[in-house]
């Protein structure tokens, strides 16, 4: 029989029991939070992508046009996928380390992409009908392409051209673009439009004229010479009829230059001589004509390089209304720093910068392109997209180096895909519409250069550039992770994922 005692013992016990159970299951719970939290953290991971220079065939190289085939062999990644890698907490190794801040925002990129000039055109119109789908649907397509988002047309011919130099007002008051549509430009661009609607990746196009008529220059000619002044507004109406009549065969211009390379009067192909006076002149009268038929392209000034900006810009931007009427600074890089592009953005803040014209080759070309976004660009245009292996058809006074796609002169269909084509595509491929520009250590040429992003899902797109000849060991530094990683020699990356909550 049970005393008191031994009941109160037997109590004691039990209650010591629950307590302790509860304790333990406690305990079990606070480590399963721990144990989640870590699992948590080691199944973030970033997804890779890598493409490479050709080990064979050096960037610019004449082979790329003489014998493609042997310096694709050279090539080991083609925007190719890698296995992802962890984010993991930050450790002490001794590597060279980029910080991210997705929170410090700068710039939102409006796209970046290359030209639909007559030259590409021309060979895009001697291929199948199947053959130049699937060459289009590479540039824009974001999920089997590159997804390149502007694309930079022509108003008149260039001097990568086929065809007989022409304005569309060659006799005065004979306003036409009937040769644009007899060349297949019109076409090629309505189908590049129509691909991007399909594939959600609205293009834009802009517009650069390298020469007005004729009859409006002091020279006749569509090579060189002065805009006589007299036709200024001539000019104007002009570029409005030109804007309207692409509207009405469905491309909308998103905007457009005034003259491409205001500075340079080219000895033998369509090009003037503006000075920065009459550019603010024109850009008044255009302004008039935009507002009187309601259309909304933007003015985009000077067109021309870095380093001839500071003669250029202020006579028109100190100018109160042609400040109003203009919406971006557009440059190209053939001569001067893009450190121009951050002087002209600190100056003017309202004032969107674009890099409108230049191609760059290799991974220090991809480093050229982080240069320009980090110097405030909104956006980067290739100039020229397709020749021939026989570099045609154009009309240049020099050499052109390789395009990103060189087609087969024998067989129109076959074509190949230069390394430059991939290096756009780690940034074009996976910026989103509305990507901002964030905060990241730039790195050093020696080591690994950077530039990264945040798209408006919220993914992180980090884009790592090794311009050296050894593989590179570097970390990523982002919101109390770690992403370490090697970037093998000569070789692009895009690192991205998911920002935290």
């Amino acid at each position: 029989m049970q005393t008191k005692e031994d009941i109160h013992m037997t109590k004691t016990k039990q209650s010591n029991r629950k307590i302790i159970s509860v304790v333990f299951i406690a305990a079990i719970v606070i480590i399963a939070i721990f144990a989640i939290r870590n699992l948590t953290a080691s199944n973030s991971t970033a997804q890779v992508f890598l493409s490479s220079e050709s080990s064979n065939t050096p960037p610019k190289n004449a082979s790329w046009y003489t014998d493609p085939a042997f310096a694709m062999e050279g090539v080991q990644y083609e925007l190719s996928k890698q296995e992802d890698i962890p984010l993991t907490k930050p450790s002490d190794q001794n590597v060279t380390t980029i910080n991210v801040d997705p929170n410090v925002e700068y710039q939102t990129m409006l796209g970046i992409g290359t030209s639909l000039e007559e030259s590409t055109i021309y060979n895009l119109s001697l291929m199948s009908p199947e053959k130049r789908d699937g060459v289009l649907r590479k540039l824009i397509d974001p999920e089997n392409g590159a997804g390149m988002s502007t694309f930079r047309i022509t108003f008149g011919t260039s001097d990568f051209t086929g065809q007989e130099f022409y304005t569309y007002e060659d006799t005065q008051g004979e306003f036409s673009i009937q040769k644009d549509i007899d060349n297949n430009i019109v076409a090629t661009v309505k189908e590049a439009i129509a691909i991007g609607e399909e594939t959600g990746n609205p293009i834009k196009i802009y517009a650069s004229s390298w020469s007005p008529p004729a009859w409006m220059k002091s020279s006749n000619s569509l090579i060189g010479g002065f805009l006589e002044l007299e036709y200024i507004d001539d000019l104007a109406v002009y570029y409005r009829k030109a804007v309207q009549a692409y509207e009405e065969q469905g491309i909308p211009i998103y905007a457009m230059t005034i003259q491409n390379e205001p500075l340079y009067a080219a000895p033998d192909y369509p090009s003037m001589r503006l000075v920065a006076e009459d550019e603010r002149d024109i850009i008044l009268a255009l302004k008039k004509e935009f507002e009187e038929n309601n259309i909304t392209t933007k003015l985009w000034t000077f067109d021309h390089n870095f380093g001839q900006a500071w003669s250029y810009i202020p006579a028109i931007l100190d100018d109160p209304e042609a400040f109003a009427a203009v919406d971006g600074v557009a440059f190209h890089d053939y001569s001067g720093e893009p450190t121009v592009m951050s002087q002209v953005h600190d100056k003017y803040p309202e004032k969107n910068v674009l890099v409108t014209e230049r191609t760059v080759w290799g991974t220090e070309g991809a480093d050229r392109i982080a240069q320009y976004i980090r110097n405030w660009a909104t956006s980067y245009n290739a100039w020229v997209t397709m020749l021939d292996q026989n570099i045609a058809p154009e009309q240049w006074t020099g050499t052109p180096d390789p395009t990103m796609l060189i087609q087969n002169p024998e067989d129109r269909d076959m074509y190949w895909i230069t390394p430059e084509y991939n290096f756009i595509a780690q940034y074009t491929k996976f910026l989103q519409e509305g990507a901002k520009r964030i905060e990241s250590d730039y790195g050093a040429a020696d080591t690994v250069t950077n530039v990264s992003f945040l798209n408006p899902d919220g993914t992180i797109v980090s884009i790592v550039i090794n311009q050296t000849d050894t593989d590179q060991t570097f970390k990523i530094l982002s919101e109390e992770n770690e992403l370490l990683a090697t970037i093998p020699a000569k070789t692009v990356g895009t690192y991205t994922w998911a920002k935290a909550d």
